[in-house]
């Protein structure tokens, strides 16, 4: 099977704690905690995997932090090729209240030297022989520049391979000046980078996400080889190419953890492209992904026959 391959160097450890409510200021005590192998490109390859396809994903880890990281991924399958380092991987905290608030400390990773970017570089290239599709997702730690994710654009063409871009900011901005074949954003992630001034996505308006996610698909599409797709929340996602734009509302689906439904989602769409599937049967893919993925306690987590079932309750609509 022709791989996947997920370039994301921030790789973490997540710490998933259940608890009744969170005080401020005062001492808390966790009812449960689950510690699993973390970061969006991890998240990714669990879904991906889980959908029945092989996804190896190069990062870095560091520190007895990173090789427990490197076990717990182990544990769960799931393909790893690392750059070790000396420092320490983030740990990242989630923490589940029992209203379903979710509140998450996300550390920013270790401070890394430039010199580090070639050897990274160079894991990458040695993955692409095989594989079918390269997705680079999440951020980037401290030091290493934006320009990273531009520079695996350019390889993935070199090899001739298409490729996904889930970014923000920065490295988002420099990918599309790269033409990537896909971006993947949200809506505030798009809207930033359109340079539209506006405040972080927190409506749960669907008709509202709806508009401003084909708004945004359309205005960023030009900047792509094939495709850009927005993720619009619980509304669902957009995608916007020559051949036309489509609008693919959300199911129903009971929230239980939603950190890592848009690296689920992402997951979905790689595969559904990796299968030769139209570009809007793969969006329905990644949001019956999405949407399953939310009802896990584990982030990128899926039930493959709940995805069936999301995907056959999920709705494609072409906009003129």
């Amino acid at each position: 099977m022709a791989k996947i391959v997920v370039f994301a160097p921030n790789f973490g450890l997540d710490r998933i704690g259940l608890l009744g409510e969170l005080e401020p200021g005062a001492v808390m005590r966790f009812r449960t905690v689950e510690r699993s192998a973390g970061g969006k490109g991890l998240n990714l390859a669990r879904a991906a995997t889980a959908l029945g396809e092989r996804a190896v994903v190069v990062g870095i880890l560091g520190g007895w932090i990173g090789r427990l990281v490197a076990e717990l991924a182990q544990r769960e399958g799931l393909e790893l090729r690392p750059l070790w380092i000396e420092q320490e991987t983030r740990v990242n905290t989630i923490v589940i209240e029992d209203s379903g608030r979710v509140t998450v400390f996300n550390e920013p990773g270790p401070d890394l030297a430039m010199d580090l970017v070639y050897p990274l570089l160079q894991l990458l290239v040695a993955e692409l022989s095989g594989s079918s599709l390269v997705v680079v997702s999440g951020s980037l730690p401290p030091g290493l520049p934006p320009a990273v994710y531009a520079t695996c654009v350019r390889l993935a063409h070199e090899h001739h391979l298409p490729i996904i871009v889930d970014a923000t900011g920065e490295a988002l901005a420099a990918a599309l000046d790269a033409e990537p074949d896909i971006v993947t954003p949200n809506v505030f992630e798009a809207e930033t980078v359109l340079g539209r001034a506006g405040e972080e996505l927190v409506t749960a308006r669907r008709e509202e996400l709806k508009a401003r996610a084909l708004a945004a698909a359309q205005a960023l599409a030009g900047r792509t080889r094939h495709a850009t797709v927005v993720k619009a929340g619980v509304a669902g996602a957009a995608v916007a190419s020559a051949d036309g734009l489509w609008f693919v509302s959300a199911p129903q689906a009971e929230v239980r953890n939603p950190i890592g439904a848009g690296d689920a989602f992402v997951a979905g769409f790689a595969v559904g492209l990796r299968r030769g599937w139209p570009l809007e049967e793969a969006l329905r893919l990644a949001v019956a992904a999405g949407s399953a993925s939310v009802e896990t306690l584990q982030p990128g987590a899926l039930k493959p026959e709940r995805v069936e079932e999301l995907w056959n309750q999920s709705r494609l609509q072409q906009v003129p």
